[in-house]
Formats: C-alpha cells, structure tokens, sequence
C-alpha cells in the first residue's frame, strides 16, 4: 500500500461531524442533506479535490469529488447516500455521535454515514500522499437513498447520457465488509376491493370489501405464494411478497364499502418489476372471474426498483475482496433481501458491489452505532483497491 496508514483519529472526526448534521429524509419531516452536502463539500476544498454538484431537487444536491489518475477514460466510483430515516424513538441522541468501547452512536452512523466517512478519508489519504493512482476515481454522495432514489437516479441518467464514465462503482451500505454483489428488487402497488355499504345490523343487504379482501388474500397465500420456490436465486432464495399496509370501513355500525391493501413483493435478478406486477393483474382478474360478486381494482405500481446482479467472477469483487482480506480477514461474498442505489448504477451498464462497515441490523435502530476499527478497515480496504486498481485492458 506505499506505506499508507489511515488516521484512526481522523475516521472518528470525519464521522463524528457527519452524524452530528442531521439529515433525515425530509419525506420523513427532516430536513435534508444540504448540511452533509456542504461539510462533503468543504472536505474536498480542503484537500483541493475539484467537485461538480447535480441539482437533483431545489436545495438537494449530490455532490461529486474527483480525483484524478494517470489514465484518461472511465473513473472508479465511490458512492454513498447522505440521508437518514427518522429519529423518532430513539433511545440515544440521535446526533451527539457519542463514542464509548470503540463504537460510535447516532442516527445514520451505520446507515450510512459510516461508509461515506470511510470513502472520504479514503481519497483524503491518497490525496496528502501525492501517489500517482493508475486510474480516476470519483466520490459521489447522494441524496435520498431512503426514500426513491432520486440522486442515484440522477446520477444514472448522467451515466446513460455519456456526462460522467465509470468502470465500476463501490456503494456504501453496511455490510460488515463482506460484499453484497446480488440484492433483490421490490414493485410495491394497492389492490382495493368494492363491496356495498349499508347498516352493520343488516349484513346480509350489502357487500362487505373486508371480507371481499379475504378472499383476496387467501389468493396471495395459497395460490400465488408457492409457486415463489421455483423461481429460487443462490444467493437471494425466492422472492416474496408481503401485505405491508390494510384499510378499511367507515364506521363500527356500517358494512365496509371498500377495503384496500398494500403490497410489496420483491423481486429477483431477471424479474422486471412491470411485468411481475402484470402477472398478478391477470391472475387477480381471473379471481374475479369465478368469485361471484368480488369487484377489485388493481393500481398500477407506485414504487418500482430494481434487483441487482454483478457475476462474482467480474474483477472488481476479485480485487475489492484481495483488498478487504488485508485489513478484515476472510470476508464473503453475499446476496441481501434489502435494495440499495447499487442496482441503479448496474442499469446504466456500470458493475456495482455494495460494500461497507457496520451491520445491517443495526440500520435504523433506537440506539444506532458502528464500530469505528470497521470504519477504519473500510478506508484502509478502499485505498488499497485503488492505488491497486487498473482497468480491464489497460
């Protein structure tokens, strides 16, 4: 590695101030990430590494450092988001960063703010070294991962358009070093059932939606939820669905006139979200077929995403897993149930592995925490990557 040492002191600083910004999701009544965006902003003056901003919404920007190599052409892409869920609940202040046995709390500390610190310490490092790198590498953080995707999406339609060239990109979630290079998609949609309503103490005088809804449900579990197993991926298992959200009624003395759920079925790599969502219009509209009087409305999608599939033999887990043994031992290669922006970047023909400190389990949490030597090898893993890294062909 040249002799390069990571700052263990410096991981902490960097990740104490992240966290100490909030930037909670404003879809989850924060607000935002222009306080990460701009301390992202200022790390990079700093150590006098040139950025570009994309305007993703007004006062929302990724933010995108470069660093520059011998080689001309496509970059390697460091990509992080900078936005959190809600604080709601927490147990801890949710943004004092409080260090105690070499773990450090607060909210977004492992999700994700823990992997942004790394790759920012990461390319500060190299920076102060004055190495030649064989290749570019860019640092993109991004907003609102947690709620649709739109600085990725960005980002991506920059990729599709030709602005910014990538040979493969690193993205930041916690995955305790190991490396995610499968995860599954999601279509979420309603599905409303309309019954008749009319007094509760004459039942048999309308039609009740809940227990129209029923019948739906009986469907999901017992006709479309078996045939889940032989579609099994290696690394992901089957896809599922799950009835997230159910409304319905008006009154406890009115038969229900309508009753909606909400479903969110994940997907696998080769599914399209659009035609799996098209599959259970048919096979809903068949129910209504043979079920006297069901009467159902099947929305089209409100939130699509994408599976994510990157061959383990492609060379960026090959290298990124020779860099990570160095500083974690043996780590796995792994599939996730969970989406993050990695498939994005993969449908814009960019490889992409998700990679990062922290557990997942403790994303999201009361009392959300990271240890900081993960942080620390995570740098240490990324800066041997790159000072390693050449392209195919090169």
């Amino acid at each position: 590695m040249g002799g390069l040492k990571i700052d263990s002191a410096e991981i902490a600083r960097v990740l104490q101030e992240l966290v100490a910004i909030p930037s909670v999701n404003p879809a989850f009544g924060g607000s935002g990430e222009a306080g990460v965006a701009a301390f992202v902003k200022n790390y990079l003056i700093k150590l006098d590494i040139p950025y570009i901003e994309q305007q993703v919404e007004p006062g929302r920007s990724n933010v995108i450092g470069m660093l520059q190599g011998e080689s001309s052409g496509p970059a390697l892409l460091l990509e992080a988001h900078m936005d959190t869920v809600q604080t709601t609940g927490m147990t801890i202040p949710p943004f004092s960063g409080t260090i105690s046995e070499g773990r450090l709390y607060g909210r977004g500390a492992c999700d994700t703010k823990g992997s942004l610190a790394a790759m920012l310490v990461a390319i500060g490092t190299l920076k102060r070294s004055g190495l030649k790198l064989p290749t570019g590498v860019h640092l993109a953080a991004v907003v609102d991962e947690e709620f649709r995707y739109a600085g990725v999406s960005a980002l991506a339609t920059a990729i599709s358009a030709g602005e910014l060239q990538y040979s493969g990109a690193i993205v930041g979630e916690p995955t305790n070093l190991h490396q995610v290079i499968a995860h599954k998609g999601c279509v979420r949609f309603y599905i409303t059932a309309h019954g008749k309503p009319g007094h509760s103490s004459e039942p048999a005088k309308g039609i009740n939606a809940i227990e129209q809804m029923m019948e739906v449900i009986r469907c999901l579990k017992e006709e479309i939820e078996p045939s889940f197993e032989l579609k099994r991926h290696p690394l992901l298992g089957p896809p599922t669905h799950c009835i997230s959200e159910i409304t319905g009624g008006l009154a406890p003395n009115t038969i229900p006139g309508s009753c909606r759920i909400t479903l969110d079925r994940r997907t696998l790599p080769g599914e399209e979200p659009l035609e799996v969502w098209a599959g259970y219009r048919e096979h809903l509209s068949h129910l209504k077929e043979v079920t006297p009087g069901l009467s159902l409305t099947i929305e089209e999608p409100f939130i699509i995403d994408y599976a994510l599939e990157t061959a383990a033999s492609h060379p960026l887990p090959q290298k990124l897993g020779t860099a990570v043994a160095g500083y974690a031992g043996e780590r796995r290669i792994l599939g996730a149930t969970y989406g993050t922006d990695a498939s994005k970047l993969a449908r814009a023909g960019v490889p992409a592995v998700v990679f990062g400190p922290g557990d997942i389990a403790q994303a999201h949490t009361d009392d959300e925490w990271i240890e900081l030597r993960e942080v620390e090898a995570a740098a240490a893993a990324l800066v041997d990557l790159i000072v390693h890294f050449e392209r195919e062909g090169q």
